[in-house]
């Protein structure tokens, strides 16, 4: 991940005994730590280290020092993404080819993905697939809340913590829902946080919904951050209460303008810029953080106060601030060179004191990740059949009404709804021109298969089904569709490829879409990944589906993350009943 300060080459260098490796000169610095912009100054990395900075680094620079003149333009910190999920849609040498250019040099993830398919032993895999990594990536532990009961074997317990803390890489807890935290019997989570601060590592949180009392309650057992905020006030509750509050504008959502009420009259320094994730087409489009800093400054947020929240800011939270954040000596060798403080367009990216991009270009090439044998193979059922999927009509109640998950406008949250299907030789059926569905899910860790079928409305699909094995806080196989030859072959497509999403009309296989790895990351280049996204919305779209993003729509139908009905493979979860319910007993 990084090389040890060598403590005597960084103070030969600033002493001018030995030269330095790379020189930056005549920048204007951007000063996180006093908040001034510094004119004139030079700065001297040894190795991956920031040995001096000051006016004149002359003293540092031998014949085998490489010299970038800055010519006067802005040089600030690199970028860090306190908050985001990497294992998604695309692999890593991809990601980081789009990422690099735009000014990241560090990024926190969360990893419940590999964690919700083979538990720690996914930690494990991840950290030796960025070992290679020309940035720092550093890791969350997955406190594993899910709804399916085929995670449970796989949960992480506290005593395997301490061993996943050992590599520095690991920086602690990942986020954990507050409602599967505080609002159960069950002390598991409890005793992952109290574990990961007992090793002195980062609890983060996931507050949506919670204020006052429960806010409170979460805050209490050692919580150090939120990222769901979506109002000002809630922004507010959250620092009141000592976190810091991260703010998202990314994939799943755009809150940066919550801030805005807050300018100039609070201060940010416990504001913290995140993606919490993208998507390829939004990373092909924008880049990857540099573009919510440039909106932050252009909505009025102070050019110094922005970069600080994607910098210093973090890196305090994270306690990385004796290693990152700022450009001072004895800090990692990572700073940006930018045409001037207003304009978020590096023209040189330098981290761990290498230059890897430059001019919108990657520089340095990216190894591919290794994907063991253990990762490709996690589909772990066998074929289905229509039969399978079939629903009795005595499963419906006395008036023939069954328990329906509508899934509302945005496509995120669901309700418990009740509709009429159709009878069809004594079974129930779909009715597309009423906007009832089939929603399946079958679980894929266990080897059983164990699955149930229900009833969607506000999906809108007129015709044949979809199926994906992208499926939030649970390993599984999610699919919609609206008759049972086209939501079987859907699924069994993705059992065959092992993982992925798959379009069937009229028996025919219309798009796919593969995630071989884990069932969450393809090997399709960002292009091709990201045209066949496009090409999936478009689908869905003549399909009849009226949702923005379709494929997240069907993505989140299993996370506890988002109230208030989902899907498991033994029925419904309601969330606030907190219980599982079947089509009946309504």
């Amino acid at each position: 991940m990084e090389s040890g300060r060598d403590m005597r080459r960084l103070v030969d260098t600033a002493l001018g005994r030995r030269p330095a490796d790379l020189v930056v000169q005549n920048g204007d610095l951007m000063d996180v730590y006093t908040g001034r912009m510094l004119p004139g100054r030079s700065i001297a990395i040894t190795d991956e280290w920031i040995a001096y900075v000051g006016s004149d680094a002359g003293h540092t620079v031998g014949p085998d020092t490489r010299v970038i003149d800055a010519g006067g333009r802005v040089v600030c910190p690199g970028f860090m993404d306190a908050h985001t999920h990497l294992i998604n849609y695309f692999n890593m040498p991809e990601f980081l080819s789009y990422a690099i250019p735009s000014g990241v040099t560090t990024l926190v993830t969360e990893l419940e993905c590999y964690g919700f398919i083979l538990g720690a032993e996914g930690v494990r895999i991840f950290l030796n697939q960025i070992e290679s990594s020309p940035i720092k990536i550093y890791a969350l532990v997955p406190p594993m809340i899910s709804l399916s009961p085929a995670v449970r074997p796989l949960m992480i317990r506290p005593e395997q913590l301490a061993g996943l803390f050992e590599d520095t890489r690991v920086m602690g807890l990942g986020e954990s829902f507050w409602q599967g935290t505080i609002l159960t019997p069950d002390d598991r989570v409890l005793d992952l946080i109290a574990e990961t601060q007992r090793c002195g590592k980062s609890v983060q949180g996931h507050a949506a919904g919670a204020f006052d009392q429960k806010l409170a309650a979460y805050a209490a057992m050692g919580v150090e951050s939120c990222h769901e905020a979506i109002s000002t006030q809630d922004v507010l509750n959250r620092l009141e209460m000592g976190l810091y509050a991260m703010i998202r504008e990314g994939d799943i959502r755009r809150d940066l303008e919550i801030i805005l009420p807050l300018k100039d009259k609070i201060d940010l320094r416990r504001v913290i810029l995140v993606t919490d994730g993208t998507n390829p087409g939004l990373l092909m489009q924008n880049g990857y953080l540099r573009d919510v800093v440039q909106k932050a400054i252009d909505l009025g947020v102070e050019p110094m106060d922005a970069i600080r929240m994607v910098t210093l800011n973090p890196a305090e939270h994270l306690r990385l601030d004796t290693l990152t954040g700022g450009i001072a000596p004895g800090r990692h060798g990572d700073l940006l060179i930018l045409p001037d403080a207003r304009t978020m367009k590096p023209q040189w990216v330098i981290a761990k004191g290498k230059v890897v991009a430059r001019d919108g270009q990657a520089t340095v090439t990216f190894p591919a990740a290794p994907y063991p044998e253990l990762l490709m193979n996690t589909v772990r059922v066998d074929p289905v059949s229509s039969g399978d999927l079939g629903m009795s009509q005595s499963l419906a109640d006395a008036d023939g009404m069954v328990r329906t998950l509508d899934i509302q406008p945005g496509g995120l949250v669901a309700r418990e709804g009740r509709a009429r299907p159709r009878v069809v030789s004594g079974d129930l059926a779909a009715d597309p021109e009423n906007d009832l569905l089939k929603i399946f899910f079958m679980e894929r860790l266990s080897g059983r298969g164990d699955s149930f079928t229900g009833f969607v409305r506000g999906w809108g699909q007129k015709q044949g089904a979809v199926a994906t094995t992208l499926c939030w806080d649970a390993g599984g196989i999610m699919g919609i569709g609206e008759n049972d030859r086209d939501l079987t072959a859907a699924v069994n497509r993705l059992i065959h490829i092992q993982g992925g999403t798959a379009v069937f009309v009229d028996g025919e296989l219309i798009l796919e879409i593969p995630l071989s790895v884990g069932g969450y990351v393809s090997h399709l280049n960002m292009a091709e990944l990201t045209g066949r996204l496009t090409r999936f919305q478009k689908i869905m779209a003549s399909l009849g589906v009226r949702l923005d993003f379709a494929h997240l729509t069907l993505s989140v139908l299993t996370t506890p993350a988002i109230p208030f009905i989902r899907m498991t493979e033994k029925g419904y979860y309601r969330f606030r009943e907190s219980d599982v319910v079947g089509l009946g007993e309504i």
